[in-house]
């Protein structure tokens, strides 16, 4: 009889022989995702004998975690800011460090408003402040023909945000979102690609199966900051807000950005003490 300590150890142990460096993490989360149950109540039945197709998925799983995809995609779900998030190849896993974003536009958005997420993908974000802030409207754009059907499956369930295809480098995309809303937003927000492209290659290669148009900011990883805070009039009321997340070292030239376009501009730190998202208002 194999036992779930039993496909535990064995598991474990194979992810440490490859180098995993969350080697128990990530098994703890394998194994507590295919019981279907949470580690507490998976770690209760250690002794238990295991279901016969538990060792064949966690070997499958190892395999696929050896050639660098990434946990996230092999359950096809993580958590972002208390809920699940669908994400699967082709679409960008939602960092907890984008829950600061996340709760600085639940907290703009209190009052009422709408809002709109460029860049979307998973539409974690506007998952969060769906679920977060009642009554609120908004779109969520995603350009990616692979991000787009997790967006849609992930904001299936709040009819209150509607889900585009649009090029956020594209003006005439950026109308048709201007005149299907058929007003200015109130508050855009926006986790945009801002890897440097010369960086791209050097990632780890679990970043690396991500889809590279989801980190790709261009020569110096600001482009669609430019591009957007340059651009942010063709869909927003005159008087709005925009929240950007923004890479280490980014802060202050996106700052500078908002600030030359008539914005008043503040910065908020992620947990790690690294300015991480920044605000225009006008």
């Amino acid at each position: 009889m194999m036992t779930i300590r039993d496909c535990r150890e064995e598991t474990r142990d194979i992810l440490n022989s490859i180098g995993n460096d969350e080697a128990a993490v990530i098994t703890d989360i394998l194994i507590s995702h295919y019981l279907g149950t949470d580690r507490g109540s998976m770690l209760a039945k250690l002794d238990d004998e295991a279901p016969t197709d538990l060792p064949y998925r966690l070997a499958d799983a190892v395999n696929m975690i050896s050639v660098g995809m990434p946990v996230q995609y092999i359950m096809g779900s993580c958590w972002f800011y208390g809920l699940e998030v669908k994400v699967g190849p082709g679409c960008f896993i939602p960092r907890a460090d984008t829950e600061i974003l996340a709760k600085a536009a639940i907290g703009l958005l209190r009052n009422g408003g709408s809002f709109i997420e460029l860049c979307a993908g998973s539409g974690c974000v506007s998952m969060a402040i769906a679920e977060n802030v009642e009554g609120v409207r908004g779109t969520a754009a995603e350009l990616s023909l692979k991000a787009l059907p997790f967006t849609e499956a992930n904001l299936e369930k709040y009819p209150n945000v509607k889900v585009k295809r649009a090029d956020v480098l594209d003006p005439d995309d950026l109308n048709m979102l201007f005149e299907e809303w058929g007003e200015g937003y109130d508050l855009l927000v926006c986790n945009p690609p801002y890897i440097p492209t010369a960086d791209i290659a050097t990632l780890d290669v679990q970043v690396q199966y991500e889809p590279e148009t989801a980190l790709d900011g261009g020569e110096n990883g600001l482009k669609y900051y430019r591009y957007i805070i340059a651009n942010a009039d063709l869909i927003m009321k005159p008087s709005h807000r925009i929240l950007f997340e923004v890479g280490v070292g980014q802060a202050s030239a996106v700052a500078q950005m908002l600030s030359v376009m008539g914005y008043a501009v503040a910065v908020f730190k992620d947990l790690g003490g690294i300015d991480r998202v920044v605000l225009g208002e006008k």
